[in-house]
């Protein structure tokens, strides 16, 4: 029995201690099978222990870990009072109960509209703060709801300091009897309802500041104690009864033999993240009946628990002097110096000097919990072992390590750095990706290097101080499977969520979230892509693209339904078209009618195919789990409430419903949920006869959401080390070595992350104790131990660039303190200058080696230089890299040979595609060559149209032209916009229409009716055209569209197709192509079968022609005048030379050809009357395109589209 120590600053020395108490001999044949308990600070400790001990022993098994010395702690409780078992469970309060607790303590006081308590009430300030979190907001439901989400905010705050305060601040440190009046003690004060004395023993401020900062503190002090005492007092009064009647059954002569049964005779302790003085207190108590082995991880082998933090030393020197001057002004300078020396003399100064300052600024957590274990060192209540290992690399990675160990104070310019000495690197970057880029060639340079001892991807640990933003990030740069770019390293993302698990999830609550939105075309779209969606509805990829086209065709665009649309549409508004519903009432009766029809005002979808009848049905059990959920997240808006165990049963449903679906990665969140059922159902269990609340406690279902997905993200239990490389949050996995230890984004403001800092915390107000912990001294630390545990190398990155400006930016203060240092100890080279400046970048000439500065992209030629020290590949950003610095300037055109033509023994043609194809020769040249030029995807418009639009307005014209017996508004609701606008652009849709008849029947008393006929052109050419029905001088038909010069172009050569199929020879020029448009009527006439043969003969030159290589001559550019109802000037200076433009037409061509569309809204990719047509572009890039402009134009224009101007006009 006993409390025994061993320290040192290897962890694998500890690791042979573990081992050696673990192996002692027993003489008692059933020892081997009981149970070794360990008490480890993290989960990343006892999976690297588990594995250690397996590669040791050849096996893992019969070891029992509890998390940190609390979880012990309560495991010993419930071993040994085993006739208070219940007692034990109910004093045992989660930290997520005691939040939901506060809530329902505070809840009562932020009901009324108006603050109802006066000043007087102790939890005046807290209320009104949670009050003026709301005061911008008009009364109602919207500033009740910002009540209710602030204090919900307060509780989680105020849950986490009254747990430190159980912990820190609530217990008795001088064995007092009866009532404790121990100063820090302020648990059992508050239960006395004692006030705590503030004015003594808060932190010394500027006296500016310490009146206002005495009050805030106060005010603080005043809410938490009666918090505490009306509602949580007497739980902690169970859990110290429950620590008395565990000493007691211990102490009791007759049941001690029964009670030590229970605990393990001994207890391993593997080293210390936090060590607060009352659980300290309980392992030396426990020492007297057990063996409790204690596996410290010390830094230094020296003593040093009296050494302060040199930047505290100066500032305590400096007040000491200035509280001598101010109490003897006259004082002179001697004086002072005699005072200050004397004063050293008796403060013992000398021990508490610093000696070596980076580990007592960084390790001011390990030097308390060193200093409240010194207590231990007497060998009173056991062994004390030191287990130092002076065993160091030699370089400057060790020298730092065996100083620290040794507590050498530095010594200036002393060590001469080796010039292959990198076991230290600083990178600078510009960004994160940047980081991440460098580390991995860094990495696979360090893995290929040769060395005694084989470098393997476990070796490696990288540490980061906001893993989460940085997840996304690593996983585009270290991707998951092996690709074609570079060498696949296999890495892990500890103490993160996989993606599966969040993915599913976000399926899960996609059905509840979707309403509360806009419930989009393109938010269904994302939750119905989730792999968990389709898995529950069992969809395919190929079956979601269906059902989404499906939707979208059927005039989905935003809002569940008509109840869903009434949140966001005023009053009076009742058109709820273009929803879900809607969508899918369409749907459902182009089952029964497939056609373009109306049943019950229900407009059918037309083009409902029979595969589509089981998709159309999976998405009616969709929109029923949707209306299902519709106020789920709202029910507290409308005075409905439900208690927090409902909600999660009712979670647990639809996640079951998700497993069983094959749903496995929802294991993790059914887990969580779980586990807060169980703490709801015991925690209400055991306090039914005090509180009686408990179990009936409400909280709106987004606060638990919000609890689920936070639990989620941060699972720290997963923070362990890995059989890869492990990127880990920093302070997570320590302390743990490893050959290579890298920490990345060590910027200024990112590391030490100060925006943790918990609001409210009187600890962190009042004079502080040894054992408290902090988020910057744990930053601190975790600096610190990757320093003195990496083995071989240590990497430290931090952005030293701005992206944006490239301006210089500092890295973090830990990381300027450790390059100070590094630059104190360092020699440098004879007459060198301190310091140099590369890239901006201020360096300590000594230090140049261990800074690499890295270029903004990872394919700058200057970063493939060989003067570079660092390491880069021949990878794909080389060859970028190369192809940038071996450009010549000019680049070949793509296309500058004539294509080759097959000519097939027979050709037949549509003369559709025929004249799509002459009229715009860049579509057709891609289409000879077999390349199809991808455009940008159309995004579907998320609003219900609200307005006609041009191609509103010809969308209803051309349906009234096709469907002139159906004029009914109800047969174009998919078409129609919202509100009273429909009638209105119903009524201008049948006054255009009306106008287009009447100019129709100006030529014809209805449209031509038309066929299809075969005109034999040659031999091997044959083509299918479109001509009259019937014998008839006019061929009259009707657009819905506008006369544009590509529509005139079709007009034009439909009529020529005619006449030359009609093949009347020097007759025809009486017959007209009549075509009336919506702006104006196109007719073309006075030519004869012989010239349409004539002049085609230029139209069939140019097909072949523009297949074997670009014609630049669109039907759209060269018509542009006739919309303006313009013509060419034509001229020729030869009579031996073809006909050309003249100069002026030529420019005004040129205008519309360079045409920006900068001021318009016109899609110029789209324009293919401009060289910006994604067509034009893709063709002629690296090509002079008005050259070839210029060209085509002399050797066709006047051929194919002088006629034109000629024969046809317009009315």
């Amino acid at each position: 029995m006993g409390i025994h120590v061993i320290q040192s600053q290897r962890i694998d020395v500890l690791l042979q201690g573990v081992l050696a108490s673990t192996s002692q001999p027993s003489t008692h044949p059933l020892q081997v099978l009981k149970a070794q308990h360990f008490i480890v600070p993290s989960p990343a400790i006892e999976q690297w222990l588990i594995q250690k001990l397996a590669e040791q022993q050849g096996m893992s098994a019969n070891y029992q870990f509890h998390q940190r010395v609390r979880g012990f702690q309560w495991y010993a409780y419930q071993q040994v009072l085993t006739a208070h078992k219940e007692q034990v469970r109910k004093a045992n309060i989660p930290r997520l109960i005691f939040k939901w607790r506060v809530h329902q303590a505070l809840q009562e006081f932020i009901q009324p509209d108006v603050m109802s308590i006066d000043s007087s009430h102790p939890l005046h300030s807290i209320v009104q703060r949670i009050y003026d979190s709301a005061d911008r907001l008009e009364q109602g439901i919207e500033k009740q709801l910002k009540k209710q989400k602030m204090l919900y905010w307060v509780a989680e705050q105020v849950a986490d300091l009254f747990s430190n305060y159980m912990v820190y601040r609530g217990q008795c440190q001088r064995g007092c009897e009866n009532m404790c009046t121990c100063p820090n003690n302020w648990l059992a004060a508050w239960g006395q309802g004692r006030s705590l004395d503030i004015e003594k023993y808060i932190a010394h401020k500027d006296k500016e500041v310490s009146a206002f900062t005495l009050q805030q503190t106060q005010e603080l002090e005043r809410w938490q104690r009666w918090l505490w005492q009306q509602h949580f007092h007497d739980d902690f009064m169970q859990m110290q009864q429950i620590d008395e009647l565990f000493w007691q059954e211990l102490e009791h002569p007759e049941r001690q033999k029964k009670a030590l049964s229970r605990l393990p005779q001994q207890i391993v302790i593997f080293t210390l993240l936090d060590l607060p003085p009352s659980q300290l207190q309980f392992l030396r108590r426990l020492g007297q009946y057990i063996d409790v082995l204690i596996l410290h991880y010390n830094p230094s082998q020296e003593y040093w628990a009296d050494s302060v933090d040199p930047l505290w030393k100066q500032r305590y020197d400096l007040g000491v002097k200035e509280r001598y001057i101010a109490k003897n002004p006259q004082a002179t300078d001697a004086e002072i110096a005699d005072f200050f020396n004397k004063f050293t003399l008796n403060f013992n100064a000398e021990a508490r000097e610093s000696r070596h300052p980076l580990l007592t600024r960084l390790g001011k957590q390990a030097r308390d919990h060193f200093s409240l274990l010194s207590n231990l060192s007497t060998g009173e209540e056991g062994k004390w072992v030191d287990a130092f290992v002076d065993d160091f690399p030699e370089s400057l990675l060790g020298k730092v390590q065996s100083d620290i160990l040794h507590l050498v104070e530095p010594q200036a310019k002393q060590y001469e750095l080796a010039p292959n000495d990198d076991s230290i690197q600083i990178h600078v970057c510009h960004s994160t990706l940047r980081q991440l880029e460098v580390l991995k060639e860094q990495l696979i340079g360090w893995l290929a290097k040769p060395h005694e001892q084989p470098r393997r991807p476990n070796d490696i640990l990288v540490l980061v101080p906001n893993l989460a933003e940085v997840e996304p990030l690593i996983r585009s740069v270290f991707p998951a499977t092996a690709t074609e770019q570079g060498v696949h390293l296999p890495v892990k993302i500890a103490g993160i969520a996989s993606l599966d698990a969040l993915n599913a999830w976000r399926a899960v609550i996609g059905r509840i979230h979707l309403m509360q939105g806009r419930f989009s075309f393109d938010e269904f779209a994302d939750w119905l892509g989730l792999h968990a969606t389709q898995q529950r509805y069992a969809l395919e990829y190929a079956q979601v693209e269906r059902i989404l086209n499906l939707l979208a065709d059927a005039g989905f665009k935003r809002g569940l339904d008509a109840e869903h649309l009434k949140r966001s549409l005023c009053d009076g508004d009742d058109d709820y078209r273009y929803s879900f519903k809607f969508a899918l009432e369409r749907l459902a009766l182009g089952i029964a009618i497939p056609e373009h029809a109306t049943f019950n005002q229900v407009l059918s979808y037309a083009k409902v195919q029979p595969g589509d009848f089981e998709l159309i049905g999976t998405l009616i059990q969709i929109y029923q789990d949707l209306n299902e959920r519709r106020d789920w997240l709202i029910m507290h808006e409308q005075k409905k409430s439900h208690t927090v165990e409902y909600w999660l049963q009712i979670l647990s449903q639809d996640i079951i419903e998700f497993e069983q679906a094959g749903v496995a990665a929802l294991k993790t969140v059914r887990e969580i949920v779980k586990k807060q059922e169980r703490m709801l159902t015991l925690a209400s269990y055991y306090a039914e006869t005090e509180t009686g609340t408990l179990r009936k406690i409400t909280l709106p279902l987004p606060y638990i959401l919000d609890e689920i997905q936070r639990t989620l993200e941060n699972q720290t239990a997963q923070a362990e080390p890995t059989g890869q490389i492990t990127f880990a949050q920093i302070g997570q996995i320590r302390p743990l070595p490893y050959r290579l230890i890298v920490m990345l984004n060590l910027d200024a403001g990112q590391f030490p992350n100060r925006d943790t800092h918990v609001p409210f915390d009187l600890m962190d107000a009042l004079r502080q104790q040894l054992g408290d912990r902090s988020r910057l001294e744990d930053d601190q630390g975790a600096f610190l131990d990757a320093l003195l545990l990496a083995q071989e190398n240590l990497w430290l990155f931090y952005n030293g660039f701005d992206v944006n400006d490239g301006e210089v930016r500092d890295p973090s203060s830990i990381l300027q303190e450790f390059r100070e240092h590094l630059a104190l100890i360092v020699k440098p080279e004879p007459n060198a200058p301190d310091r140099e400046v590369i890239e901006g970048i201020e360096i300590p000439t000594q230090l140049k080696q261990l800074y690499h500065l890295h270029y903004l992209q990872p394919f700058d030629p200057k970063g493939f230089m060989a003067e570079n020290r660092y390491i880069r590949y021949q990878d794909h950003w080389f060859n970028v890299a190369m192809q940038i610095q071996q450009a010549s300037g000019v680049l070949k055109p793509w296309a500058n040979i004539s294509y080759p033509l097959e000519i097939p023994d027979m050709l037949v043609l549509d003369s559709h595609q025929w004249i799509q194809d002459v009229t715009f020769p860049a579509r057709l040249y891609l289409k000879t060559l077999g390349v199809e030029n991808l455009g940008n995807v159309g995004v579907l418009d998320q609003n219900e149209p609200l307005l006609l639009d041009g191609l509103g307005r010809y969308t209803i014209r051309h349906f009234l032209q096709q469907n002139e017996q159906q004029a009914q508004p109800e047969v174009l609701l998919d078409q129609l916009p919202v509100g009273k606008v429909q009638y209105s652009a119903w009524q201008q849709g049948i006054f255009e229409q009306e106008c287009l008849l009447e100019r129709l029947h100006h030529y014809a008393p209805a449209v031509t009716q038309t066929t299809q006929r075969v005109w034999r052109i040659a031999k091997q050419l044959h083509m299918n055209i479109t001509v009259p029905k019937s014998e008839t001088q006019d061929w009259v038909s009707m657009e819905a569209s506008s006369a544009r010069a590509k529509r005139r172009a079709k007009v034009w050569l439909e009529y020529l197709l005619w006449l030359a199929y009609l093949n009347e020879g020097s007759a025809g020029t009486e017959r007209r192509r009549i075509v009336v448009f919506s702006d104006q009527t196109v007719i073309c006439k006075g030519i004869s079968s012989e010239q349409a043969r004539q002049y085609l003969q230029p139209w069939f030159k140019i097909w072949r022609y523009a297949q074997q290589q670009p014609l630049v001559l669109p039907a759209a550019l060269l018509l542009k005048p006739l919309e303006k109802a313009k013509a060419y000037q034509w001229e020729t200076t030869n009579p031996t030379e073809k006909i050309k433009l003249d100069e002026k037409s030529y420019a005004e061509l040129l205008k519309y050809w360079n045409e920006t569309g900068t001021f318009t809204s016109i899609d110029m990719t789209q324009n293919e009357a401009c060289k910006l047509h994604q067509d034009w572009r893709f063709i002629l890039q690296e090509q002079d395109a008005q050259a070839l402009l210029q060209h085509a134009c002399d050797e066709f224009a006047y051929d194919l589209y002088h006629p034109v101007f000629q024969f046809q006009h317009s009315e």
